[in-house]
């Protein structure tokens, strides 16, 4: 019932505030406006980030916080959304509204850059990196992109080089505690030649 209300209540205010950007729970999914380009059998889709000029200020308990850390807050933690109209003006930077989301009174969001986390937490000899959040890559800049440390349940790693295309890089994938991620988790996979079984624990 709470992810349904939280879900509805950030659509609301993603539509007052005239984003064109839709939402998706669990952790929120951005997606992105489409350009699609019509070949003779391919149907091909370029992914546009359009930069949004009109965004409301996003308070987590009465904190301003940036707007990427609602893709890893975790929605069983909110107690409340709302939604308030109007221009605003915080440190200089003009808002168009406010959406203020309030917590239970026992859990307090850890906010993390996602470059912090890579220094805390990972030893990566090449510095090219692609973040992504379950199945979503994320493109931002990896210095202001926040998330909730306390939401990640794995931090996985994987080395990408293609000698061809010149390209050697880290994808680091953030799987978060969605009940999803939680249940897979549990499930252990146990190969044989040519079968293999699940143990759930």
């Amino acid at each position: 019932m709470k992810k349904s209300f939280f879900m509805i209540s950030l659509l609301v205010a993603f539509v007052s505030f005239g984003q064109e950007k839709s939402v998706k729970v669990v952790g929120l999914t951005i997606t992105n406006p489409e350009t699609t380009i019509q070949s003779d059998s391919i149907k091909i889709v370029y992914q546009n980030e359009t930069k949004q000029n009109k965004k409301p200020a996003y308070f987590i308990n009465g904190k301003l916080v940036n707007e990427s850390i609602l893709r890893t807050l975790n929605p069983n933690e909110i107690s409340s959304v709302a939604v308030e109209k109007g221009e605003v003006v915080i440190n200089n930077v003009t808002y168009y509204g406010k959406l203020k989301i309030e917590t239970k009174n026992n859990y307090l969001p850890k906010p993390i850059t996602l470059n912090d986390l890579k220094a805390k937490y990972l030893k990566l000899k090449e510095k090219q990196t692609i973040f992504k959040i379950d199945d979503a890559i994320i493109n931002a800049d990896y210095n202001t992109y926040v998330v909730d440390e306390n939401y990640i349940l794995k931090i996985i790693i994987e080395t990408f080089e293609n000698k061809d295309e010149k390209l050697k890089l880290n994808i680091v994938t953030l799987l978060t505690k969605s009940e999803k991620n939680i249940k897979n988790a549990k499930e252990i996979i146990i190969r044989g030649n040519d079968e293999f079984s699940i143990i759930k624990n």
